[in-house]
């Protein structure tokens, strides 16, 4: 396995910043021209701080499946946006160049994110194809775009009823009350948003499942696919839902919600079969 640690630092970047990657290695038994998917994890943490339970150990379920996986502890607040999202488009970048390396599918690459990490790997979804994104890593639009998103248990909305706030205003700072609506995905999202896996919980009190439900109708009527799973039990921040990630205090298992992850490499194996889409909206 190629594990290692890759600085990642855009303009106002933490200096903790960097890409930490999972990628398998290559075996005389395979096929040498054996390509493989790469899955990018954002964890969630209200924009505040990457939280460890949706991160490795994530990644590792990938590699399980024969995926690659890379894990982006992101900037958080103090920093503000819109620096987060381009660590992700500098991240894809970083995969694009290092594909020959590492035998990536460049046309199989996917975002995933969970939580406040959700709304960072939407707003790529929504934002890869705006000039301030490419200007700000130095590529072509179309170099940004991705396979697929993956949101789980995803803030989407800025709005007072539904809308993790601590998430939205870590994420603008002083530029909240300017910005705010702007973070309001489900008004971003088009045609040139990627095909969608999203999961949530109906009990979910910190992050409501309305947030997944506004991205989803929005999702419909712009025509793109959108697989989504609601599960009647279960709080926030569940990552893989079993005792694997269990928390000190215990909670954090809920087994009627671990059919999520099979569900997802039913998606993937669906998804990574079908040939690259033409022009979406670069």
């Amino acid at each position: 396995m190629i594990h290692e640690k890759i600085p990642i630092q855009m303009s106002g970047s933490s200096k903790e910043t960097h890409l930490t990657t999972y990628i398998l290695d290559t075996y005389e038994e395979l096929p040498k021209d054996l390509l493989r998917p790469l899955i990018l994890i954002c964890p969630g943490g209200a924009y505040r701080f990457t939280a460890d339970r949706e991160a490795e150990m994530i990644a590792l379920q990938f590699n399980s499946m024969g995926y690659h996986a890379a894990v982006l502890r992101y900037s958080c607040a103090p920093v503000v946006f819109p620096t987060a999202l381009s660590e992700v488009a500098r991240s894809v970048q970083v995969i694009q160049e290092k594909a020959d390396m590492w035998h990536v599918d460049t046309d199989n690459i996917f975002v995933m994110g969970f939580s406040a990490g959700g709304h960072l790997a939407a707003s790529f979804g929504v934002f890869w194809n705006r000039d301030f994104l490419s200007e700000a890593v130095g590529c072509s639009k179309e170099s940004l775009k991705v396979k697929g998103l993956i949101l789980s248990y995803p803030v989407i909305t800025s709005r007072e009823d539904y809308g993790h706030l601590e998430s939205i205003h870590n994420l603008l700072g002083s530029d909240y009350e300017e910005k705010k609506e702007e973070m309001a995905l489900e008004t971003q999202a088009g045609v040139h948003v990627p095909p969608a896996f999203i999961w949530h919980t109906f009990e979910d009190q910190s992050v409501p499942f309305q947030n997944s439900l506004l991205f989803v109708e929005a999702m419909g009527k712009a025509g793109v696919p959108v697989e989504f799973h609601l599960y009647p039990k279960g709080s926030h921040g569940l990552s893989l839902a079993n005792e694997t990630l269990m928390r000190v205090d215990g909670t954090g298992v809920q087994k009627e919600c671990q059919s999520w992850m099979p569900l997802l490499h039913t998606w993937l194996q669906n998804v990574t079969a079908q040939p690259a889409s033409g022009d979406r909206s670069v």
